[in-house]
């Protein structure tokens, strides 16, 4: 049974951060040293972070006090907001993308190097330029919300051998309701890799089912043993007990509905769920 994704501090940042500027106006990326002294971190901008327009992050950065030390990480809320950044180039020191580390950016291209191993949850969060998104074999967690509300996505590719797609990761905005219509997804392809067993109930929320592809590298055998999951808070009986998280799990029926409208295109054959029912082509 597979469970929620915990997260995890990956390493506390010291209370004074240096700053090196960067080529646009005054647009300043911080560095800062972690708690331990071993590595730097990119755990900001600093003045007009609107005119930050391109940047090429750092592999090794000196402060002058502690030599020239790796960067590793892209911090917390590092590029969040930078709407004007279209793209930035990230070294292959870096191992963790943080929370919301590019939320809210107008990035429009980026490339994971293969020595990332962790993108956090809200990574990418209404990302609203980024189109295209290859997530590469070496992650091995990729958080809740990672994708969410980026408008444009049309495509993402995990490479990366994950086992558990968590909630909201491709969440979008879709509705049909007798006072209006809107949409606001482009989704139309996402390559999962065969090693997925499991998908939480609302990873694919709000997108427009008919015209999503879902690209599954296993069998159809496979996909239809993928478990369904969501959480469910259950309050405690005692006043002196804590509510506990229950992980529940969608019964055959449930699945059949959950997937409706969708085309799942396995290694050996095409799914296709339409009327509460699955066929294979």
């Amino acid at each position: 049974m597979k469970k929620l994704l915990t997260l995890s501090v990956a390493a506390a940042v010291a209370l004074s951060s240096l700053a090196i500027f960067s080529s646009c106006g005054t647009a300043e990326v911080v560095y800062s040293l972690s708690e331990d002294g071993t590595h730097y971190i990119v755990s900001g901008v600093s003045g007009n972070r609107y005119a930050l327009k391109n940047y090429d992050i750092l592999s090794t950065y000196d402060d002058g006090e502690h030599g020239e030390l790796p960067v590793t990480s892209i911090g917390y809320n590092a590029f969040m907001g930078c709407t004007s950044m279209i793209s930035v180039t990230i070294p292959d020191s870096i191992t963790t993308i943080e929370y919301q580390a590019f939320a809210y950016s107008g990035i429009l291209e980026i490339e994971i190097p293969d020595s990332v191993t962790y993108i956090g949850m809200n990574a990418f969060y209404a990302a609203e330029n980024l189109q295209n998104i290859t997530v590469p074999y070496s992650v091995t967690s990729l958080g809740p919300g990672a994708f969410a509300y980026c408008i444009r996505l049309k495509t993402v590719n995990i490479e990366a051998n994950i086992d558990c797609i968590y909630a909201s990761t491709f969440s979008g905005s879709y509705a049909i309701t007798e006072a209006d219509v809107y949409t606001a997804t482009a989704l139309t392809d996402v390559y999962l890799p065969e090693s997925l067993t499991s998908i939480h109930q609302t990873a694919f929320d709000g997108q427009l089912m008919t015209q999503l592809t879902i690209h599954f590298a296993g069998s159809c055998d496979e996909w239809l043993n993928i478990d369904v999951f969501y959480a469910e808070i259950e309050e405690a009986e005692e006043e002196d007990e804590e509510d506990e998280t229950v992980i529940k799990h969608l019964t055959p029926e449930e699945r059949l509905a959950h997937f409706n409208g969708f085309a799942i295109e396995c290694s050996d054959g095409t799914l296709v769920y339409e009327n509460d029912s699955v066929s294979r082509e």
